[in-house]
């Protein structure tokens, strides 16, 4: 990783929010807790993601600390009466969520411990998951007769298929970081010790990459859902990067035999 300092940009009852380096890392801090959040400690999130947009980050990392990532949302004193939970997941929960897919610059999931309930979809919801080996993901909630939320039922249908997502949502069954990404739901378990050191290399090769080429391909992956639709973004895409000075550098380079060295515009 760089060897910058870490600035803080941010400091919540929730959060740490720091930078370094191009990468804003943003780590839950209620480790007593297992870093399970209320919803203005989720709606804090979308508030960092924000923040790190607005300071130039390059790469957005989302970890947790004291050997969880995310146990949830936190439900002491919830009351199923009067909870109005359509509107906590339609209008509060959700749009976090979507703060993080729709960050236009490449995010990361840095998983160990817990990732269930709103955890779950906080670390799906990122472009990579890594997560170490004994990590502890899954959908506990047919144990207290809900659903899974936060958008679970789309990842694990849309990289498990159907009939897999139905029996671990029916079944209950928690999994380990190394079986998650045995069945392609992460992108790759890392032995618990090894976590940080690895995710901070991948790290700090996307910091240093060109970040708008990044942007531009994450909105074809997002939007291009036809063949026709990919080919067109592409050449759009390519047309605007072409004017970039990270592609001229990047082609000076290749023309002298150097290694590039990309600014991120």
């Amino acid at each position: 990783m760089s060897k910058e300092k870490f600035s803080l940009l941010m400091q919540t009852e929730s959060l740490l929010v720091e930078q370094q380096g191009g990468v804003t890392t943003i780590s839950l801090n209620r480790p007593q807790k297992k870093n399970s959040l209320t919803i203005e400690g989720m709606e804090d999130i979308a508030k960092a993601i924000s923040l790190a947009r607005d300071q130039d980050s390059r790469c957005i990392r989302i970890c947790g600390s004291g050997g969880s990532f995310c146990a949830g949302r936190d439900l002491s004193g919830v009351d199923a009466a009067t909870d109005d939970t359509l509107i906590l997941l339609r209008d509060r929960i959700n749009p976090v969520l979507d703060a993080v897919r729709q960050c236009p610059i490449p995010t990361f999931a840095q998983v160990e411990g817990p990732a269930l309930g709103f955890g779950f979809g906080l670390a799906l919801a990122c472009d990579i998951v890594y997560v170490a080996e004994t990590a502890l993901l899954g959908s506990p909630f047919r144990n207290i007769g809900l659903v899974l939320d936060s958008g679970g039922h789309y990842y694990l249908r849309e990289r498990l298929g159907r009939a897999k997502a139905a029996e671990l949502i029916f079944t209950g069954r928690l999994f380990s970081g190394l079986e998650a990404a045995s069945m392609g739901l992460v992108n790759r378990a890392v032995a618990a010790p090894d976590l940080e050191a690895v995710s901070r290399k991948l790290l700090e090769s996307i910091a240093q990459g060109p970040t708008q080429s990044f942007r531009a391909s994450k909105r074809i992956l997002d939007e291009g859902h036809s063949y026709e639709e990919v080919v067109r973004l592409e050449a759009e895409s390519q047309a605007m990067l072409m004017l970039t000075r990270d592609a001229d550098e990047g082609l000076k380079a290749f023309q002298e035999k150097r290694r590039p060295t990309f600014v991120g515009r």
